[in-house]
């Protein structure tokens, strides 16, 4: 993966900010920068360039559609959405639970990125603690201050980030329990992203965690988890509905027309469902296909005892309009087995015969593709037509257990 290139740029090391040390990225490869002792093109409308003087100009369309060199190019907030949305998972999953009343202290970005994407990296890590978490946080804005003063003749400007008294006066008196500093590095064909949250009082350090965008995918292979969960849709804006399709077959025994001996059956079912609620509930319908064992043995049939009692039948249709809860993590996790029920409603037909279910069942998810699922079904009491006759139909109680392959 290669992220676009940010345009003219002379970099020999990339630095990241962790604590109280800064470590040092390898140089950047002479392949990815351009000569920049060339006159540079006349910039487009909507360009911006980085604050300080002399550094070179970076424009709007190159960090968002320049192509990578090599390997397919992604956009650069597309990237950075990606990072994002790995470190609100990590904070649903209670990364940062026991921590109160925070404060964003510092966020910096790299050279190659403008000195104004400081402020739009702390909205956007603002916005991913409110949404997922209930930590409080804190607008510290005497940490973003700088006081001066002359001693010897000298003038010395300091700030809370640089002070450790004022940093922890500054806390006290906005009653701030932990800081957070952030980091972000950008090069064309990687970003990482760096937090450490830390206590006021004591600097102890209590959280850390770095992602980078060449890691995040093969992080969520090794746990068997499908990237597709996390990943936000960017080809519309609508939303795109998730479906699980299953497709089965087992055994099931059901009351039958007047004869015990044609209760027990295969089954085929297809069973078609919509995941919502963050993929812990489904909504759809199952259809299942029911003969009886008897009619491929060839078993003859028991004659009726008078003209009004019904011939056993010897296929059947089951359709369910069903709901189903599961019971997941934040993420599915396909290395393990996932469990949950589902309930439903529908018909049992055969022929003339039309008699309502209810059913009650519970599903066993091994790996991405199989599933077992064990269901109660109870039949309702009915009548039918039989030979010109209302007949009453005795409902009864049954169930089915199926083996299933889900597409």
């Amino acid at each position: 993966m290669r992220i676009p290139y940010l345009g003219p740029l002379r970099l020999s090391t990339t630095c990241l900010f962790i604590g109280s040390g800064i470590a040092l990225a390898q140089p950047i490869a002479p392949t990815d920068v351009k000569d920049v002792s060339k006159p540079a093109a006349p910039s487009p409308a909507g360009a911006f360039s980085a604050s300080s003087k002399g550094k070179p100009e970076v424009k709007r369309d190159e960090v968002l559609d320049m192509p990578a060199a090599t390997g397919p190019s992604r956009r650069f907030h597309e990237v950075l959405d990606e990072l994002m949305i790995e470190f609100g998972y990590d904070l649903k999953l209670g990364q940062v639970n026991g921590i109160k009343n925070l404060a964003i202290r510092k966020a910096e970005v790299n050279e190659a990125l403008p000195a104004a994407y400081r402020k739009y990296l702390k909205m956007l890590i603002t916005e991913r603690i409110q949404m997922n978490t209930d930590v409080h946080l804190i607008n510290c804005i005497t940490c973003e201050n700088k006081y001066s003063k002359i001693t010897d003749g000298k003038l010395i400007v300091t700030s809370p980030t640089t002070n450790a008294a004022l940093l922890k006066s500054s806390a006290e008196q906005l009653g701030i329990e932990y800081f957070m500093d952030v980091m972000l590095v950008y090069h064309p064909t990687q970003m990482v992203l760096a937090f450490e949250i830390f206590k006021s009082d004591t600097n102890e350090l209590v959280w850390s965690r770095a992602y980078n965008s060449e890691t995040i995918r093969s992080r969520y292979q090794r746990l068997a988890v499908d990237y597709k969960q996390v990943e936000k849709s960017r080809n519309s804006n609508e939303y795109v509905p998730e479906y699980r399709i299953l497709a089965g077959a087992g055994m099931a025994y059901l009351p039958n027309l007047g004869s015990s001996g044609n209760k027990a059956m295969i089954a085929a079912e297809a069973r078609a469902t919509e995941r919502f609620n963050k993929r812990h509930s489904e909504f759809g319908f199952s259809f299942t296909y029911l003969k009886t064992m008897a009619s491929l043995e060839k078993l003859p049939v028991t004659p009726p005892a008078t003209s009004t009692t019904p011939v056993p039948f010897q296929n059947a249709f089951l359709l369910n309009v069903l709901y189903g809860h599961y019971f997941l993590g934040s993420v599915e996790d396909y290395d393990e087995m996932r469990q949950g029920f589902h309930i439903g409603a529908g018909a049992l037909v055969a022929g003339l015969y039309f008699a309502g279910t209810v059913r009650l069942g519970w599903d066993f998810f091994f790996g991405r593709r199989w599933a077992i699922t064990v269901s109660g079904i109870d039949v309702l009491p009915s009548s039918m037509l039989v030979n010109a006759q209302s007949v009453s139909i005795k409902g009864g109680f049954g169930g089915e257990a199926l083996v299933s392959f889900a597409f």
